[in-house]
This record gives C-alpha cells, structure tokens and sequence, in this order.
C-alpha cells in the first residue's frame, strides 16, 4: 500500500514515519505539510494520512472531496489532538474518509486501520445497481403504485436492467398490479441467486412484457408468519446489486425490524406523505427514527403523493412540520390509476399524456440524475478501529 502523509507538524510527520516503516507491504511516498498535491500522480498512492481539527475540518473536507473526485479509490485516515464527538462524526460522516485516529498516535491502533484498509481494497470491485426503496409507516398511502410505474419509468428511460422487488410475502400488489406472477419462495430464490449465473437467473425471473424490467414476487410460504431475518433479506438485495443496474424495492407496513435491513441495504429512501394529519405525523416519527439511526440528509427523500394544489394543508405546512424540503409532489388522478391497475399495467402506457403519467416520468429523471456514487453515507459506523478507540476514551 504506498502512503502519503500530510501534516503541519514536523514531529508528528518524523512519528508518522518511523511507525509506518515498521508495518509491513507498506512504502511512504512522501511527508507535506498540506493536502495541496496537484503536482503528485494519485495513480500512485492508496492511502493519505492527514491531520484535522475544528479550524481546518471544512477546508480539509473540500479538499478531500476533490481528490476522491479525481481517484474514487483513494482512501484516508484523519488524524487530531482534538477530542470532539462533532468533529469526528462531520470528518467521517460523507463515507469519504475510511477512519479517525486520536494523537498521540498508538502504533497497533494506526497499523489495524491500515491493514483493515488494504483488506477492502484488495477485494473484487463490481459495479452495484443503484437502489432504492418506498415506504410509508402508514398503510394506504400508494407505496406499490409508485414503485411499480417509477421501475417501469426508469427501465424505459435508462434501458437498463431493473429489478422490481416486492418483500410482500404472502400477498403481493406488485403481482396484482402488473399481472404477473409470484414466481420464487425464499429459500428457491436464495438458491438461485448462489448458484445461477447472470443470464440463467435473468431467464427464470419475470420480464415485464419486451422492457427491460424484471419482477421478482415471492411466492406465499406454507407459514402465513413467515418473516425473513435481517441477515437473509441483506444478502438477497446484495446478490441481486451483482445482476441488475437498478433495484426498487416497495416495503410493506408498518415498520418491522426487517425494514432496517432493507434501509441499510439501499442508497436512498422514497419516505411517502400524503396531504392529510394522520399520514404528516407518521412521517415526523419516521424522520426521526431515521435521524436517531444516522441516515443522512440525501438518502431520505420525501414524497408528497396524491397531491391536491387547493388542499386545506399546503405543500409548506409539510415542509415545516417535517422540517424537510419535498423531493416531489405526484398529483391525484385515481381514476387513471385505477384503470392501470385493473389492466394490469402502468400509468404510462395505458395514459401517457395524463398529469399522474408525467409525474412518475419526471421524477423517474430526477432519481436518474442523482449523483449515487457521492451520496452521503449512513451514519452507522459499522467497524472503525480509530473511532472505537476515540470512544472509548472518551467514554461514551
């Protein structure tokens, strides 16, 4: 692994070098005094050690960002004096930097971060399908109706190959809504996926007339309270990121513990809203939980369906209840979508030019636009060495 250091201080520079001399598969390209290093080919390095505080945290970060929008891979670890919750949580918070160890630096603590690094980094990179989901706490809002014309709306727009995953087990309204069937249980499902090839796979799951979208609707299992655990529903959407280029996932209510193995598994969540109390209050509780879990800003978008303009409650009494902004408002038009459903196809085939067909189509276009590869990362810190052993001596 060949390493850059970046630090102010001359003597932490000089301790930053002898430890690294002793930690084997490693080579120190060069000691600085700024993270200033357009004059240095990051083809060659993996790894920047830098130093951050209070002061400098904004400045450092921006410079950070810039050079992992030059080199994705390059990896980081920060370094400070300071024993401060906020300033570890805004360095680590974008995903862009990999650990934050406290000085006086302790040998064993920086050579675990640095071999924990290098173990990711030798991994087989594969390009994983963007994902998202739908929920609502609340039943009745129109979650499988969105997902199902929004998975339609982007495998039309993109051509590429979406995967439409319904975690309804027993009783399917993506199946109802597209007419197609529940073609796999869990465990067949499970089998497939480990022991099926791409194309293999692709042919057993339900293609959505000549688009390139693909169904997947689990079968009922023979125990109607039948629930699959976190661990199972984690590693089926991690398969499944390996096959398509996009997967939308319509949730069932209310919130189950599963749901968060789902959440975790996705770039971003659509949190649906509609325009009345009860629906608003359920989304306060959502964005909270979602706040107290660590889920950034970017990766809850908030949808507004059923949108009515002359509505007793407004687009910014929601806004200031929810103390978010809307990502999107999809209007009411039942009749239109009633007619979809009962054919068994999507608002944007049966009425094109209809206000509802337009809407799922913008926002498809939206979601398409957004930058996945730098969205901000959940906050959960899953394993850390340098954070665990901040906290640790700060007692929390």
């Amino acid at each position: 692994m060949n390493i850059v250091v970046t630090d102010k201080t001359e003597n932490s520079r000089q301790l930053l070098t002898s430890y690294l001399q002793k930690i084997e598969n490693v080579e120190l390209l060069g000691t600085f005094d700024d993270l200033n290093l357009e004059f240095i080919d990051l083809r060659q390095i993996d790894l920047i050690i830098f130093d951050i505080n209070s002061e400098n945290c904004d400045k450092i970060i921006a410079k950070i960002k810039n050079l992992k929008n030059k080199k994705p891979e390059l990896n980081f670890i920060a370094t400070s004096f300071e024993i401060n919750s906020e300033l570890v949580s805004k360095t680590l918070k974008d995903g862009f930097i990999q650990d934050f160890i406290l000085k006086p630096l302790i040998p064993s603590v920086l050579e675990a971060s640095i071999k924990k690094i290098s173990e990711n980094g030798n991994k087989k990179i594969i390009k994983k399908a963007k994902t998202f989901c739908v929920f609502s706490n609340k039943a009745g809002v129109g979650k499988t109706s969105i997902a199902v014309n929004l998975a339609f709306e982007i495998a039309k727009i993109t051509q590429e190959k979406v995967c439409l995953l319904d975690f309804s087990f027993n009783n399917s309204d993506v199946a109802t809504f597209l007419n197609v069937n529940q073609n796999f249980n869990i465990d067949f499902l499970i089998s497939k996926l480990e022991k099926s090839n791409k194309e293999t796979f692709l042919s057993m799951a339900n293609r959505y007339k000549n688009s390139s979208l693909y169904t997947l609707c689990l079968k009922e299992e023979l125990d109607i309270n039948f629930k699959p655990n976190s661990q199972t529903i984690t590693k089926i959407i991690n398969q499944l990121k390996n096959i398509f280029d996009w997967i939308i996932i319509d949730t069932k209510s209310p919130l189950e513990e599963e749901s968060l193995a789902i959440f975790n598994s996705c770039d971003i969540i659509l949190l649906i809203s509609l325009m009345n109390l009860v629906s608003i209050r359920n989304c306060q509780k959502c964005l909270e939980m979602f706040n107290k879990i660590g889920y950034s800003n970017d990766k809850v978008k908030l949808v507004i369906n059923r949108y009515i303009e002359n509505s007793e409650i407004t687009i910014n009494d929601i806004k200031r209840a929810c103390d978010k902004d809307i990502f999107y408002k999809i209007p009411n038009n039942y009749l239109t979508l009633e007619d979809a459903i009962n054919l068994g196809e999507t608002v944007g085939e049966i009425n094109p030019q209809s206000n509802i067909a337009k809407a799922y189509k913008n926002i498809s276009n939206e979601i398409i636009n957004i930058d996945f590869l730098n969205l901000n990362e959940c906050g959960k810190i899953n394993y850390n060495h340098g954070v665990f052993n901040l906290l640790r001596r700060m007692g929390e």
